[in-house]
């Protein structure tokens, strides 16, 4: 969103990208899990460390983790907008409705249609009905949707909007450049500037180890929520103490319901509806579903148990379930990130809730037993029984996952407190934005694309707001060395 803004503003825009761009075809031609490990971070295998442990995927590719996620498009929480405003000082969530339409536009954002919505999501709309919960297929940048459930691989029909589809071509369009297999190793700083420190430039590192320099005023940072913090310490610029903390993840947990009649989760949307009795807890849970071979972590067994559970998996509704966390984690490292997060007590009851939620809502649609993921109690034949469990193991013996971080370069008023200021830009520098995941101040509570993108915008266009009349900025040569 940044490239685009500036694009269009008649900024000269280089897109760096460590990764490469994969077309709609490419996806159609390969299986889902012959493309998982070319689209994702370290494998799909990024790991926090920590009490428990957490994998958290991330993307890797031309429109980064939009290209693998699952497509859900919630707006910011009203209450969430008033928290970074009132407690943050994040002044660009006071008027950020606009920027939220201007994404969803772009995203073409709109209801999954019952039609296509698969039996995983109908059942949990027929258990939440049953226990009169409040729960609605879910808004997506996916309106032509054909049901393959491969989100998480790159869609293979091209209905899902990732940025790769809907905004990068306009940034080209406006004369932005996109280049990849290039590794941003840090940015240049000239530190005898008068006025103090001002960004020149990014050193970027190709896949053959060569490496050139871009000569620019305006460095955007957008390496996520992750890898900003890595880069920010390789370029000097990583002085401020808050620097790689306050990272908040949305910790999840999956469970599974059997059924007498097959249901075949993996025809139809990928994520497909949303459960939002218990948000008002810190508890949002949505019917998601997998290709098939990459959703059996709540199956138990190992050989040839696991090989008959998988002979059956076509019986499964699968569900899983995110809790709005306190940012318990940090971000270590400059060369190679090195993630931390220690379960907060409260989240982990929060946890356990979503579980026995979950377990609840399936029973209520018909389920006969429901899989816990728990090694130690994999299954449950009756809502008593999932207590019963529930009263002697807690969040450790969870399998636990993230997908979202957040928060980790955050802006906000205070200057002791947050790394960037309440327009985005880096403290302690000239001439650099952050405008990934990293600048939000707090945990969304929601699947955060739009917030993500709307925070974006806001950074770019309050920047070309200060630059004055007249004031567009020229990228300067690229410097092979």
């Amino acid at each position: 969103m940044a490239a685009r803004t500036l694009a269009r503003a008649g900024l000269r825009v280089v897109v760096l990208e460590e990764g490469h761009h994969h077309s709609t075809a490419s996806f159609g031609r390969r299986t889902p899990l012959d493309r998982f490990a070319e689209l994702y971070r370290d494998g799909g295998a990024t790991i926090a460390v920590g009490r428990p442990p957490l994998l958290l995927p991330v993307g890797r590719a031309v429109g980064g983790t939009t290209v693998v996620n699952s497509g859900t498009c919630y707006r910011t929480p009203d209450h969430v907008l008033a928290r970074w405003t009132g407690d943050f000082g994040f002044s660009l969530a006071e008027g950020f409705g606009p920027y939220l339409d201007e994404v969803e536009r772009t995203l073409r954002v709109g209801t999954q249609p019952m039609d296509v919505l698969g039996n995983n999501g109908r059942l949990a709309l027929a258990g939440a009905e049953r226990l009169g919960w409040q729960a609605s297929p879910l808004r997506r940048n996916a309106t032509d949707c054909k049901g393959s459930c491969q989100c998480v691989v790159g869609c293979p029909t091209g209905a899902k909007q990732s940025v790769q589809l809907s905004v990068l071509p306009d940034a080209c369009a406006a004369g932005a450049r996109i280049v990849t297999g290039a590794q941003a190793r840090r940015v240049l700083v000239d530190a005898d500037r008068p006025g103090g420190p001002r960004a020149v430039g990014v050193l970027v590192r190709r896949e053959d180890g060569g490496e050139f320099e871009i000569l620019a005023p305006l460095i955007v940072v957008a390496a996520g929520a992750l890898q900003s913090p890595p880069l920010l310490r390789r370029s000097g610029l990583g002085g401020h103490p808050q620097l790689g903390r306050n990272l908040s993840v949305h910790p999840a947990t999956s469970v599974a319901g059997r059924f007498a009649e097959p249901v075949t989760a993996w025809e139809g949307v990928l994520q497909s509806v949303g459960v939002e009795e218990l948000h008002d807890q810190g508890v949002l849970i949505e019917a998601t579903a997998t290709p098939p071979g990459m959703g059996s972590f709540v199956l138990p067994g190992l050989g040839g148990e696991l090989r008959r559970e998988l002979e059956t998996a076509d019986r499964l509704a699968t569900l899983g379930a995110m809790i709005a966390d306190r940012p318990s984690g940090r971000v270590l490292g400059r060369e190679r990130t090195l993630l931390r997060y220690d379960l907060d007590v409260r989240d982990g009851g929060r946890l356990m809730r979503a579980v026995r939620a979950m377990g609840q809502l399936l029973f209520a649609a018909g389920a006969q037993e429901v899989l816990t993921g728990i090694p130690v109690a994999p299954r449950a034949r009756s809502l008593p029984e999932l207590d019963e469990i529930l009263t002697r193991v807690g969040p450790r013996h969870l399998h636990l996952s993230a997908y979202h971080p957040t928060g980790t370069v955050a802006a906000g008023a205070d200057d002791r407190r947050f790394p960037a200021d309440p327009a985005g830009r880096l403290r302690g520098v000239h001439g650099v934005l952050i405008t990934d995941a990293a600048v939000l101040p707090g945990c969304p509570e929601v699947n955060p694309q739009l917030s993500i993108m709307a925070a974006a915008l806001a950074v770019a266009e309050r920047y070309l707001e200060g630059r004055g009349p007249g004031g567009l900025i020229r990228t300067g040569p690229v410097q092979e060395r």
